[in-house]
């Protein structure tokens, strides 16, 4: 009877900090969007959100047809329903995807390690400063890192067990995540060789036959649209690099990958390595070697693209945070030592987890300036981002300045494009210097500046 009542009373501890652990999740990711809401949208946001607004009006094949999957455009279209405001919906879907990540990976750490560990992995996920800040941000990496947690999670069950079930389920997740991010789809070659390495051929063949029906629908509509075989649009835009150029970038693509981790976390994943089960340090190695041989690929690395696998080698990070205790537990003076430690392992991510650079305020700026004026005008400008916050059509002037050198002909081919407002700013002077004489004609209706740059946005004559 005694022994019930502690396992109850451990079970509602778990409980309460598991809660507490949720709760600080939600407040570092939700500082972090308050203090970047002044930012602009990424770049990449932007395409999402154009694909989200085809899908809300039913242009599916219009919305198919994009550089990047639906997916994840697919779930802001969704929020956007009950927010209204397509940024802060992307916001809101990533930070969704972002607190069922660090509840996912505690269930599944809790079943590996054991409930006080599955504390410690699911708190570091909770308050790790590049997964706080992709949960904040409108860009797919947020639900991308969900799916892919939950197929390896999935796979280590039905590789270990032997249990098919877990095996297509893993299948059927690694689909969605290709769904998400293409580039996903390599990790199939190194899943499959741990199936075929202990001769789980039936169990291949169902992991295969999932990803199949979720996938071949959409690269058969790239085929037909673009007339070749692809597995994503990007394929045009980022092609592979020659075999000589990927050796040279793999020590990049590590560098990246060891920052993804976070330096503080990469100790304690150094320390708890050993203790993990050997099987899933074979397949984590596997999954870590293919990650930078096909990144190494692509030809540019960045920690955004390696934050997929925080959440997996936060287990190992887990597993070494006892054996650090344990270590500084020997130290004399111990006030000091947790307090380096919280340092170290707290404070300094919690640092981390807002960028202060996120950069194009100016931009938003203008664009919001815009909306206020005259909304859905047609703009010229260097990126997409005034267009996107004044609801109006943009048309590219970085590419106009380059194919036209004189000044009459560019002004004539803006007014042949209907454009009524110019956009220019530092970025666009250094490749187009001639620029600024050829706009001084036009009156400038705004100005916008800061220690870093200025945007000016000039009015032409288009009615």
């Amino acid at each position: 009877m005694a022994v019930l009542e502690n396992t109850d009373q451990t079970v509602s501890h778990g409980r309460r900090y598991l809660l507490f652990i949720l709760l600080a999740g939600l407040a570092t990711r939700l500082t972090n969007i308050l203090a970047t809401y002044g930012s602009a949208i990424q770049l990449d946001g932007i395409s999402y959100v154009l694909i989200a607004k085809a899908i809300a009006r039913g242009a599916f094949g219009e919305a198919v047809r994009a550089v990047f999957p639906p997916f994840y455009p697919f779930f802001i279209a969704l929020v956007h329903f009950f927010v209204g405001d397509w940024e802060f919906a992307g916001r809101l879907a990533s930070l969704v995807f972002g607190l069922l990540l660090v509840y996912v990976s505690y269930l599944f750490f809790k079943r590996l390690l054991g409930e006080k560990k599955a504390l410690y992995g699911a708190f570091i996920l909770a308050i790790h400063p590049y997964l706080v800040r992709y949960s904040g941000q409108v860009l797919s990496e947020s639900l991308a890192t969900l799916l892919f947690t939950v197929t390896v999670f999935f796979f280590y069950r039905g590789w270990t067990e032997g249990k098919g079930a877990y095996v297509g389920m893993s299948g059927c997740f690694l689909g969605l995540t290709y769904l998400t991010r293409p580039e996903y789809l390599v990790y199939y070659a190194p899943f499959a060789l741990l199936l075929v390495g202990r001769k789980r051929f039936l169990h291949t063949l169902l992991f295969f036959m999932v990803a199949v029906l979720l996938a071949l629908a959409y690269i058969m509509y790239l085929r037909f649209e673009t007339g070749v075989w692809m597995i994503s649009g990007k394929m045009i835009h980022s092609p592979f690099v020659p075999l000589v150029a990927a050796v040279t970038n793999i020590p990049t693509v590590i560098y990246h990958f060891l920052a993804a981790v976070f330096p503080p976390f990469l100790l304690l994943l150094l320390m708890g390595f050993r203790s993990v089960d050997v099987r899933f340090r074979t397949m984590s190695i596997l999954l870590v070697i293919f990650h930078v041989l096909s990144l190494s690929l692509v030809g540019h690395s960045t920690r955004r693209y390696s934050v997929e696998f925080v959440p997996a080698l936060a287990l190992f990070v887990a597993e070494g945070i006892p054996v650090f205790l344990a270590f500084v537990a020997r130290f004399r003076y111990r006030v000091a030592v947790a307090f380096g430690v919280c340092l170290l392992f707290v404070c300094l991510p919690l640092t981390q987890t807002i960028s202060f650079h996120e950069g194009r305020v100016l931009q938003k700026k203008a664009g919001l300036f815009l909306l206020r004026n005259d909304p859905g005008s047609r703009i010229a400008a260097r990126l997409p981002i005034e267009s996107f916050y004044a609801k109006g059509s943009w048309v590219n002037l970085a590419a106009s300045c380059t194919s036209l050198q004189e000044c009459g002909r560019l002004v004539d081919s803006l007014n042949d494009q209907a454009i009524k407002y110019v956009v220019f700013d530092d970025g666009i002077a250094k490749g187009c210097p001639r620029l600024e004489e050829c706009l001084r004609r036009f009156s400038c209706i705004g100005e916008f500046s800061d220690s870093e740059g200025y945007v000016r946005v000039y009015r032409l004559k288009n009615e």
